[in-house]
């Protein structure tokens, strides 16, 4: 892996200190080091400068410096081209940023050494009909959510697997979430854990109205569909790994399934999910 991105955050890493220190150990060991026209303006020692966009096509392997969420965004396009993602973690928790600042240069050793091993992350497929008929598609690493957005009521929300009628969730929404995911939205909103490799995904009512409501685990070959029950005018909001795609109505088509595609995460740290899951959430509550 010569060929290296570095996507920063701007949010994270105000004044690129991360990012260049990252770029100037990766040039001294001979890397090939590439960043956005915008980001090499201001590290003038990372040596190509490109459009992002051609980040994800020229280079073997990328770094994204944020937290989470910038590894969400970076994963919607690494995983058509099938490139590993590395995470430098300058957000709250950061599950799927494997470095934290003080480690950066033992973990960059590793990737000199090739001492790595790459994750393949399950990803979810959201295909969307409108009204119209036109189709549109989604790729999520975390999870794809409907919810009621500006809608004052609660809404309906049908849900079958296979074509088979499973509930009728009254609820704010819903969550559907893959095994990464499950630790985000899913379970703020009392969803299950469930450990990245598994082979399933998980449907999660966010408030449900009645008192029995539970998630639903699914296998990775189920099909899952939901219909907004609502009478009359109703806008609902489709977000796809916590971004807002598209607004909803009754009269769309919504199915999601498991993506053909993947994310591979590269890991270079010796942290095990369960250790990661303990110092992330159970002694950040003490």
């Amino acid at each position: 892996m010569k060929h290296v991105g570095i996507i920063p955050n701007l949010l994270k890493d105000i004044d690129l200190e991360i990012t260049r220190t990252i770029a100037a150990w990766l040039v001294k060991e001979n890397f090939s080091v590439y960043a956005a026209d915008h980001i090499v303006k201001q590290v003038d020692i990372i040596p190509f400068s490109v459009d992002e966009e051609e980040i994800y096509k020229l280079c073997d392997i990328v770094i994204a410096i944020g937290g989470d969420g910038t590894i969400l965004s970076v994963a919607e396009k690494a995983c058509l081209v099938d490139v590993p993602i590395v995470g430098v973690n300058l957000g709250r928790l950061g599950f799927l940023a494997d470095i934290e600042p003080f480690d950066i240069e033992p973990c960059l050793e590793k990737l000199l050494k090739e001492d790595y091993h790459i994750q393949e992350r399950m990803m979810l497929k959201a295909k969307i009909i409108d009204p119209n008929g036109q189709e549109h598609i989604f790729h999520a690493l975390n999870d794809v959510n409907i919810t009621r957005g500006s809608f004052p009521r609660i809404a309906e929300f049908e849900i079958l697997i296979n074509g088979e009628f499973g509930d009728v969730y009254p609820a704010d929404g819903i969550i559907v979430s893959s095994p990464t995911g499950s630790t985000a939205y899913n379970l703020s909103a009392g969803g299950p854990i469930v450990v990245p490799h598994a082979k399933a995904y998980i449907v999660t009512p966010i408030c449900p109205h009645t008192i029995y409501s539970r998630s639903i685990i699914v296998a990775a070959e189920d099909i899952i569909q939901i219909k907004i029950c609502n009478d009359g005018h109703i806008n609902m909001e489709l977000s796809v790994d916590g971004k807002v795609k598209m607004h909803l109505t009754p009269n769309h088509f919504i199915q999601i399934e498991k993506s053909s595609y993947v994310t591979r995460l590269v890991k270079l740290s010796e942290l095990k999910f369960f250790e990661i899951l303990r110092k992330k959430i159970v002694e950040r509550r003490r």
